[in-house]
Order: structure tokens, then C-alpha cells, then sequence
């Protein structure tokens, strides 16, 4: 069974895209009793290199509270990061969808946006199916 990292990174890998895990993990704690996931400024799991410095938040097919996150709860981080250009942002949430109109076989595809800012407005821009 892979886990959405896994697969992003695999999907990169095979793009020729270098990245690098920038999520970090915390053990059980008396705060995480469970342990945790922390991820960088809170909005990214993992950095990419294509063309820039991408900032990549990997999620399943609950995508709208990863949205939320990125522009409302996080916002200023959100800011920061796009702040002058020069980095991107992307959402990558993995569901499983079929191989073929009409066939029975699923296979895991992602569903992959853009965050961008215009002016102090942060807007996500759903790339299209290939």
C-alpha cells in the first residue's frame, strides 16, 4: 500500500522533477500522544525543482480542508512563500478514478492545482486532465 507522498514523489520521480520530503514527523509526546506530521510553514509536505522552486502540499481526495488551509487558515504563509514570484505552489490530491470509460479497473490519478496570488489575493487554479 503507498501512501499520496509516496506516490507524488514517484510521479516526480518519473517526470524527472528532483524534490525532497520537507515534511517533518514528531514522535509520541506528551503533546502528540499519537505522533504528528509537520509540514513546512504549515502549507508544504515537499519541494520541488521544475523551473523554480516549487512548494508541493500532497493530500488525498479530501481536498477542500488542504485548500482552506493554504488560502485562509495559512494565508500569511501563503504570502511569504508566493510572495515575490519566485516560488510556486502547487496541491497534488491523489483519488482513485477508472482506467478506462466504462471499464471496472481504478487507478490512482492526481488532481493537481495551482495557488497563485494576484495583488493580496490568493486564487487555486485546477490544472486540466491531460
Amino acid at each position: 500500500m503507498s501512501s499520496h507522498m509516496q506516490r507524488t514523489k514517484k510521479e516526480l520521480k518519473k517526470l524527472g522533477i528532483k524534490h525532497q520530503v520537507v515534511e517533518r514527523y514528531h514522535p509520541r509526546s506528551k503533546k502528540y500522544p499519537f505522533g504528528c506530521k509537520e509540514d513546512l510553514f504549515n502549507i508544504i509536505d515537499l519541494i520541488a525543482l521544475d523551473g523554480g522552486v516549487v512548494g508541493i502540499q500532497v493530500c488525498g481526495a479530501d481536498w477542500s480542508p488542504h485548500i482552506r488551509k493554504i488560502t485562509q487558515d495559512e494565508a500569511e504563509s501563503t504570502r511569504a512563500w508566493l510572495g515575490d514570484g519566485r516560488a510556486r505552489l502547487e496541491v497534488w490530491g491523489w483519488r482513485k478514478l477508472k482506467k478506462k470509460r466504462g471499464g471496472k479497473q481504478m487507478v490512482w490519478k492526481p488532481r493537481v492545482a495551482d495557488v497563485l496570488m494576484v495583488g493580496n489575493e490568493i486564487y487555486v487554479e485546477e490544472r486540466s486532465a491531460a
